[in-house]
């Protein structure tokens, strides 16, 4: 190839290319011609004071429910507890009423509907917290009760030891009163080792567990559910034990995050993002500053949209104008 051929490829490329870019411009064109005059439409229909109005409301209602659904505080998406949780003792409760004392929820909340979970806290093997979902209510109405509720004989606190082996599971860390003298065999039983330890009368992180009520079919649902997750667990322990040398080895991590058969219940509510609530009834009191802050914003920018603005003197005649003087400024000393 010699140096004409090149050149004349050198030139019909420049050519497609200038062709293309003609094209692509062309394109362009006409894509503006069809965009125009919508959007001269659009502005003008936002150039109409109500118009701007409606699409600030707009958007004021959708930053409400943004802030509702991801800011957590005090009440919104926040763990309270630890809890114990009893059932119903007045039958005039139902299944979709969840009875919480004043303690954990103002008075002014009452008959308000949240989502509510439930969760099983505990100290796994390796000392890390770990929590557990175990029941969850959709769309409960809270009812608040203006004192502590009393402790029953079917309350549960987290403490109930299900069958299992002793070495599937850990305990936590309790002060004993004296140290024996000789220690005896570890018992095979999980229910065994507590009640020879005494696991649960030394354990005192539930001391100041705050009572809530349920229906009784869901605190047997959520006592069940418990129970099935720690025997699931200590399953677990026991075949990552139990299998060859290769499946021991890939299983090495699973016994170091042994369920504890003792821990505490949490709840958590999650409350309706409808603007109007998170304005008036939201426990949390910052997400509903956060949100007046927002409508307060959104409505003195309104006011001052809409203020009666001073007419402009024309220099020339002395007559209001409120289009600005094309006269170049005048400076003393030029002509």
């Amino acid at each position: 190839m010699d140096w004409a051929e090149v050149t004349q490829l050198a030139g019909d490329a420049c050519q497609s290319a200038i062709a293309v870019f003609d094209q692509l411009s062309s394109f362009c064109r006409e894509c503006w011609s069809l965009v125009e005059p919508r959007l001269d439409a659009t502005m003008t229909f936002l150039s109409n004071p109500w118009a701007r109005a409606i699409g600030l409301a707009i958007i004021v209602y959708l930053t409400i429910l943004v802030i509702a659904s991801v800011y957590s505080g005090d009440k919104q998406n926040s763990q309270l507890g630890p809890i114990g949780i009893r059932p119903h003792s007045a039958q005039r409760l139902d299944r979709s009423t969840i009875v919480l004392p004043r303690t954990l929820m103002p008075m002014n909340m009452d008959g308000v509907h949240a989502t509510v979970k439930v969760y099983y806290g505990y100290l796994d093997a390796r000392g890390k917290r770990c929590k557990q979902l175990v029941h969850v209510h959709r769309d409960a109405r809270i009812s608040v009760s203006p004192t502590r509720l009393n402790r029953v004989a079917s309350t549960i606190y987290g403490q109930e030891i299900p069958d299992v082996a002793t070495a599937d599971v850990c305990f936590p860390a309790v002060e004993i009163e004296a140290t024996p003298e000789a220690m005896p065999a570890t018992p095979d039983r999980a229910q065994d080792y507590a009640s020879l330890h005494k696991i649960i009368e030394n354990w005192n992180e539930d001391d100041d567990a705050i009572l809530i009520s349920l229906h009784g079919d869901e605190h047997e649902a959520m006592k069940d559910n418990r129970e099935q997750f720690i025997i699931d667990q200590a399953n677990k322990v026991a075949a990552a034990r139990a299998g060859n040398a290769v499946q021991r080895w890939f299983n090495r991590d699973i016994p170091k995050r042994r369920p504890n058969v003792v821990g505490s219940y949490f709840v958590k509510l999650e409350f309706s993002h409808n603007p109007w609530f998170v304005l008036t009834r939201h426990p949390d009191r910052e997400l509903k500053m956060t949100a007046w802050l927002t409508v307060l914003t959104s409505a003195f920018a309104l006011i001052m949209d809409a203020w009666p603005k001073a007419p402009l003197t024309d220099p020339a005649g002395g007559v209001p104008s409120h289009e600005s003087s094309t006269r170049p400024p005048r400076i003393p000393g030029m002509r």
